[in-house]
């Protein structure tokens, strides 16, 4: 009795009926695939490895991340990136919201300001610190001098270069930076907000601030979550506009998990003895940090939404 082989007409008919869709993925795929998934494993062991860059890397298991614990620099770096998380994520996510509820409501002019809000947004973040820091420049800046002429001299501040204001000072840039970006996205949803729902929070007297808080909020839960994660990713991964203005400083007041990678990866503060593989560690520890915060905020605004 002879046995005949019968192939899977079911997954070959698959494989034709999806093949477009294959077809169309597939490029993208091998790309995310070289020059994300790859570098990504590369990144993991280079962290468990001892490497100055030149001299073949040394297996040192996890003394990296040993090391991170009791290395002062990169707590005072990890605090600071927490205070500007923490900060952004607040005024990130209320400020713009605020703003495009007013400009909703159909006030006069409302194209305009949308454009000149948005105009920040297509300034890279390098010149857009470099502008700021020369704004906040102690003897010829803009700020300054404007404090100065109207008779507030003794509220100039050593913005950049003094602890308690260096934070501060570039907190503000990144929210005049991000502004228009969270500002279209929450206008764009407000559009499809039913107006009788506003038009019904009026026939109950609720207020401009009443009809925000228990009309557009409630119903723009899903993109507040949305803009949540994006700041709360953007905040620790932070790196450009800092290490422009102040390059951690004044003496490490300013260092980020970002501009902390970047000086132990070339030569911290200009010194010639990089270490690739205890800053891969660090860049490990920002993936970590990003990855679940926003798996956490994702799932906490879906258990929101399904108690409402």
């Amino acid at each position: 009795m002879t046995q005949t082989f019968t192939p899977a007409i079911g997954s070959t008919g698959a494989f034709r009926r999806n093949w477009p869709i294959i077809a169309f993925l597939s490029p993208a795929a091998i790309v995310l695939l070289l020059f994300m998934a790859v570098p990504m494993v590369n990144s993991i062991i280079l962290s468990f490895q001892s490497w100055n860059g030149m001299s073949p890397p040394v297996w040192a298991g996890l003394k990296n991340y040993r090391a991170l614990f009791g290395d002062r620099l990169f707590l005072i770096a990890l605090g600071n990136t927490a205070y500007f998380t923490i900060a952004t994520v607040v005024l990130q996510s209320t400020i713009p919201l605020l703003v495009a509820s007013m400009l909703d409501s159909r006030i006069l002019g409302g194209a305009i300001f949308r454009t000149l809000y948005f105009m920040p947004v297509i300034i890279s973040l390098a010149i857009s610190g470099l502008l700021w820091a020369m704004i906040y420049e102690p003897n010829f800046g803009v700020l300054n001098e404007f404090l100065r002429s109207i008779g507030l001299g003794s509220f100039t501040q050593l913005w950049l270069a003094d602890r308690s204001t260096v934070m501060p000072s570039i907190i503000a840039v990144s929210v005049w930076q991000s502004l228009g970006f969270y500002l279209v996205i929450y206008y764009a949803a407000m559009q499809n907000i039913p107006r009788e729902l506003y038009e019904a929070a009026r026939i109950d007297n609720a207020n401009a601030l009443q009809r925000l808080w228990h009309v557009t909020v409630p119903m723009l839960r899903p993109v507040i979550v949305l803009v949540i994660v994006l700041n709360t990713i953007h905040g620790i991964k932070v790196f450009d506009q800092i290490w422009v203005m102040t390059a951690g400083g004044p003496n490490h007041a300013s260092d980020t998990l970002g501009t902390y990678l970047y000086s132990t990866s070339f030569g911290a503060m200009g010194s010639s003895n990089p270490q690739l593989g205890y800053a891969t560690a660090i860049a490990i520890v920002i993936l970590v940090l990003s990855f679940l915060l926003s798996i956490l905020q994702i799932r906490l605004g879906k258990r929101r939404e399904i108690e409402y």
